[in-house]
């Protein structure tokens, strides 16, 4: 099995997080997928932002939820002139076989991206990951075609043990786990339940081993 390399908010170290610009560089960087965060706009358009503000990308002091497409349309992300992109948008730069794994940051967001990927005529070639039991389950009713991911930073064991009932419970198809849980045996459990097996490393400090159990590794290294 060889894992799919996934570029964690589409490719920050070589362009702003979330961003059009980031999807290509991840494209040029060889990675299977990109992995992006969503969240949905005060007049209801998914689009790539992970803090629930605009602060940290476009210094703006307002919440997502509470500003209007056209203005945030109107601001840039931090260090280019790119505003911050629709799902839409990103979905369109998927060139050839380019994957998209969408986090999706807020639950209220979840119909909204459902929507836009079936617009787009894209459910083939993305993953619907949430922290929210609810939004997992959710998509897995709405749009069971899609394959869906509980994520979780999960660590003792009554707290993986919950972590892997939970995503059966939702009937998600994979996880999302941190790292330093993967190990053979929680990965054959996991797998035991059904489950794909996803993890992201914060560090360039990849073990080959630990990178070959899983069907994806999430990194800001896609090279």
């Amino acid at each position: 099995m060889t894992a799919l390399v996934i570029a964690h908010r589409t490719c920050p170290r070589q362009a702003p997080e979330n961003s059009i610009a980031g999807i290509r560089e991840a494209a040029r960087a060889g990675a299977d997928a990109v992995e992006v965060d969503v969240r949905v706009t005060a007049d209801g358009h998914p689009v790539l932002m992970h803090d629930p503000t605009l602060w940290r990308t476009t210094r703006r002091g307002r919440r997502v939820d509470r500003t209007l497409l056209a203005e945030l349309r109107r601001l840039r992300l931090r260090g280019s002139e790119e505003p911050a992109p629709t799902l839409a948008e990103a979905l369109a730069a998927l060139d050839g076989d380019l994957r998209m794994a969408i986090d999706v940051k807020d639950p209220a967001a979840t119909d909204a991206v459902l929507a836009e990927v079936r617009d787009q005529h894209a459910a083939g070639r993305v993953l619907f990951w949430a922290k929210s039991a609810a939004a997992v389950a959710r998509a897995a009713e709405r749009a069971p075609e899609i394959e869906g991911s509980l994520l979780r930073d999960a660590r003792r064991p009554d707290e993986l043990r919950r972590f892997l009932a939970d995503a059966v419970s939702a009937r998600a198809r994979g996880i999302s786990a941190h790292w330093s849980v993967i190990t053979p045996r929680f990965v054959d459990e996991a797998r035991g339940h059904g489950l794909r097996v996803y993890a992201w490393c914060k560090t360039r400090d990849i073990s080959p081993a630990k990178a070959a159990s899983l069907d994806g590794l999430v990194t800001d290294w896609p090279a």
